[in-house]
């Protein structure tokens, strides 16, 4: 059951067919280029979310609640910030420097769970708009009718996390900062792509214990890490990946086989005094014979970023660390 949660929560992302990451990349270019309507007509402030919803709005939006990382994401990159935000993962990402900093401890609390967030606390918020992660804060827009509406998202290639940028940009009267927020991650990419010698077996793992996952070539995190790495780890039984997530539970046995030459591992905690996983695989004989633990090459990166924040800052940071820690000779 907690991998099951963990799977729902951690590196989401259904398959991009093969081949397609340049297409995407295009269409991504197409989509943070004029997006004004025809004929000078007035753009329409609308967007429809991963559960294909459409939803106008009357004037920019301006008070955004975040009850998912890849809101607080997406705030950062406008230039705006959030009326009010969860806790746990959501207030940890906002508190990085690369988001907020101290100031993320300022903004208003959002008590409950994360799969429950908590109605009044979202309703003195007094938001334009709340956004959350499709599959998870589904029912909140029954909760929310009346008070305001929510947007669910699920990204499952980095170019749709480009496509949400620009479709939020657009109805908080921020089209040109997530044009740049695109430009940035695209360029960052071309050059980390072209910079790249590409003969390192990568691999992103997660878990809150040893019974861990890996993040398939189908998984957000996984879109980006193929363009810059050998990344062998697919979704060959669709039965092990119900949700399309591009995540699967793996075993020491069948990584190796594969035997990395680097591994980033994401860990969660659910209560006081987890150690991290990479510590708690070392009591495991058979994680000692990889070639990534041998060599020194297993490093815990920052869950609430590399699993959880979803959209373009989130990701240039994972370009930015896994480059420098797979080719440290380039820097």
């Amino acid at each position: 059951m907690m991998l099951l949660i963990i799977l729902v929560t951690a590196c989401g992302g259904a398959a991009a067919p093969e081949g397609s990451n340049d297409m995407n990349s295009d269409l991504a270019k197409e989509a943070m280029s004029d997006t004004s309507a025809a004929d000078g007509a007035e753009e329409k402030l609308s967007v429809v979310d991963d559960t294909n919803t459409e939803l106008t709005f009357e004037q920019p939006v301006e008070r955004v609640a975040c009850v998912v990382s890849f809101c607080i994401d997406v705030m950062a990159e406008l230039g705006m910030e959030p009326v009010a935000i969860s806790e746990g993962g959501v207030r940890t990402i906002a508190t990085q420097e690369e988001f907020y900093g101290e100031k993320g401890q300022t903004f208003a609390s959002i008590g409950g769970s994360f799969f429950e967030p908590n109605l009044e606390d979202l309703v003195n918020a007094k938001p334009d708009l709340v956004i959350g992660l499709k599959g998870v804060h589904d029912a909140l827009r029954e909760g929310l009718d009346g008070v305001a509406p929510i947007i669910l998202v699920n990204p499952v290639h980095y170019s749709e996390s480009l496509e949400l940028i620009e479709a939020i940009g657009r109805i908080t009267g921020k089209t040109a900062e997530a044009m740049a927020a695109a430009e940035t991650f695209l360029a960052k990419l071309k050059e980390a792509k072209e910079m790249s010698p590409k003969n390192k077996k990568a691999l992103i793992m997660f878990g809150s214990d040893v019974n861990f996952a890996v993040v398939t070539d189908s998984g957000l995190g996984g879109t980006v890490m193929k363009e810059i790495a050998v990344y062998p780890w697919k979704v060959n039984d669709p039965s092990e990946d119900p949700y399309g997530d591009g995540s699967i539970p793996y075993s020491l046995e069948k990584l190796l086989e594969e035997n990395p030459d680097a591994i980033f591992v994401e860990s969660y905690s659910f209560g006081p005094g987890t150690k991290p996983l990479s510590e708690q695989l070392a009591d495991l004989p058979l994680w000692s014979e990889l070639r990534a633990v041998k060599e020194n090459k297993v490093i815990e990166v920052r869950s609430p970023i590399w699993g959880d924040g979803r959209g373009t800052r989130s990701l240039g940071i994972l370009l930015d660390e896994s480059m420098k820690f797979l080719y440290p000779e380039l820097y």
